[in-house]
C-alpha cells in the first residue's frame, strides 16, 4: 500500500517584471516500508510517501493586469495502493519491519524568454508609496509583458497631464521612460540600456552562466555589488546566476544567513537556503523545536516539518496523549498520514491499548479502521492482534467476506484460513 500526500505548502508564487521564472522544488520525500514477515508466506509492503514541493515562482503576468503580490498556495492529494503478495501456506507470527527515510532535493532552475525586453510600452499604478509598472512588448510577433513593484520614492519627478521622461538608474543599467500620469495611472515607452560593466564584474566575482541578456533581470531585482559582497564573505564564494537571481528576490541577507550560523547551520547550500527563505524557517523556528527536546535537525528534515506545518502543538496533542519524544522522522511521517491522537484514541476504545508509533504506521496507511475490526467482532472475531490486521487487509478479507464464506459452509475460528483461501482463489 503506498499513501501518497502531495504538498505545495508555504511557498511564495512572487511576481517581478524580468520575464524569468525561478521554479524552486523541495522534495521532502518520507519513505516508510512496513513489511509483514511471516515464515514464509505473507508479506504486505505499505509504502508511505510525504512530498513537499515548494515553489517561489518568479515570473512575469501575461496580460494588462499588474499583479506584484505574494501568494501562497496550498494543495494537497492524497492518493493510496495495496499491493500484496500471500502464499497459500501462512506460518508464524507477522513482525512489522519499518525503514525511514527523509530525502529533500530542492533545485532552482530559472527559464529565460529568448525576446529583446530592452525596449517597450509600460503602464503604471501609483498605490500609496509603490507605484506598479507593467512591461510589454511592441513586437506582436514577440508578444511578452512582465510586472514589479517600484518604491514611489524612486521617481521624484514623474510627468503629470503632459507628456515628459523620467529614468531610474541602478547597478544593472538605466531605464528611460517617456509618457505621462493621469492622476495615478500612467503610460507610454521605456527603453533600458544595460551597464555591460556590470556583467563583466559578476563574472569575474565568480558568478557563473552569466549572459549579457541578464541585465534586465539583474535590474529587475536590483542586483547590486555590495551583495554579491555580502554573499562571499557569507562562504557563497562560487554562485550560480540563477540562484542569485533567487537569493537576490527573496532579499536572503546577511543578518540571515549569520542567524543560521549562530543557530549551528554552517554552508547551508544555496538552494536549500532559497528553499528555507521561501518557506520561512528562521532560526526562531529552529529554536522552538529545540526547546522540546529536538537537537541537531538536518535542511531537509526543517524543511519537511515546515512543509507539513509540524509545530508544537501539534507534538503537545501527542505528548498528553502519552506520545513523548517523537522522533523527527516519525513526527513528518505521522503528519504526512494525517494520524492525530483522536485516530489513536478510536482503537483504544475498542481495546487496543498502548499502540506503539510503528504500528500505527500500517493502520493508516491500509484505511484500517475501528468499524473494519468491528465487523470481524460482530462474527465472534475478538482481540484480533494488531500486527495482523494489516495482512488480513492486504489480501482482501473483509467481514463481509468471511461472512459470505460461512453462509457457504467454509467456517472456522482461524482467520489465517480466510487469509489463505483468499489468496488461492485470487490466483
Amino acid at each position: 500500500m503506498s499513501s501518497l500526500t502531495k504538498i505545495q505548502g508555504t511557498g511564495k508564487c512572487i511576481f517581478l517584471s524580468s520575464l524569468f521564472c525561478v521554479g524552486l522544488m523541495a522534495n521532502a520525500q518520507v519513505r516508510t516500508k512496513v513489511s509483514t514477515i511471516n515464515s514464509p508466506a505473507v508479506h504486505t509492503t505499505v509504502t508511505a510517501t510525504a512530498k513537499a514541493y515548494i515553489t517561489p515562482i518568479v515570473s512575469q503576468n501575461i496580460g494588462a493586469v499588474v499583479n506584484a503580490n505574494v501568494n501562497p498556495v496550498v494543495a494537497s492529494i492524497v492518493t493510496s495502493t495495496v499491493t500484496a503478495n500471500v502464499a497459500p501456506v501462512i506460518i508464524g507470527d507477522i513482525v512489522p519491519v519499518i525503514h525511514t527515510n527523509v530525502d529533500v532535493n530542492p533545485d532552482v532552475n530559472i527559464v529565460f524568454i529568448g525576446v529583446d525586453r530592452n525596449e517597450g510600452s509600460w503602464f503604471a499604478t501609483i498605490k500609496n508609496d509603490k507605484i506598479k509598472i507593467e512591461f510589454k512588448s511592441d513586437d506582436e510577433e514577440h508578444n511578452w509583458s512582465s510586472n514589479s513593484d517600484f518604491a514611489l520614492s524612486d521617481f521624484p519627478s514623474l510627468p503629470r497631464s503632459q507628456k515628459g521622461e523620467f529614468s531610474l538608474k541602478r547597478e544593472a543599467g538605466t531605464m528611460v521612460f517617456t509618457g505621462k500620469f493621469d492622476d495615478d495611472m500612467g503610460y507610454g515607452h521605456y527603453k533600458f540600456t544595460a551597464d555591460k560593466a556590470f556583467n563583466e564584474h559578476l563574472k569575474a566575482e565568480g558568478v557563473s552562466e552569466v549572459e549579457d541578456r541578464d541585465a534586465f533581470t539583474f535590474f529587475m531585482v536590483n542586483l547590486k555589488s555590495d551583495y554579491v559582497d555580502m554573499l562571499q564573505r557569507s562562504g557563497y564564494k562560487a554562485i550560480t546566476k540563477n540562484n542569485l537571481i533567487a537569493m537576490s528576490s527573496l532579499k536572503i541577507g546577511e543578518p540571515y544567513i549569520q542567524g543560521f550560523k549562530a543557530a549551528g547551520y554552517t554552508g547551508i547550500p544555496p538552494h536549500q537556503l532559497i528553499a528555507m527563505k521561501s518557506m520561512n524557517i528562521t532560526p526562531e523556528f529552529i529554536k522552538e523545536f529545540e526547546n522540546m527536546g529536538y537537537k541537531d535537525i538536518t535542511v531537509n528534515s526543517l524543511i519537511s516539518l515546515k512543509s507539513l506545518k509540524i509545530d508544537g502543538d501539534y507534538i503537545k496533542e501527542f505528548a498528553d496523549a502519552g506520545y513523548k519524544n517523537i522522533p523527527v522522522h516519525e513526527l513528518i511521517t505521522l503528519k504526512s498520514l494525517k494520524i492525530t491522537p483522536g485516530y489513536i484514541k478510536e482503537f483504544e476504545a475498542i481495546g487496543y491499548k498502548d499502540i506503539n508509533v510503528h504500528s500505527l504506521i500500517p493502520l493508516k496507511s491500509m484505511n484500517i479502521t475501528p468499524e473494519y475490526i468491528n465487523g470481524f467482532k460482530k462474527l465472534g472475531f475478538n482481540d484480533i492482534p494488531l500486527n495482523e490486521l494489516p495482512a488480513l487487509k492486504s489480501t482482501g478479507v473483509t467481514p463481509e467476506y468471511v461472512a459470505s464464506m460461512q453462509e457457504k459452509g467454509f467456517k472456522s475460528n482461524d482467520l489465517r484460513k480466510y487469509m489463505r483461501l483468499k489468496s488461492s482463489f485470487s490466483e
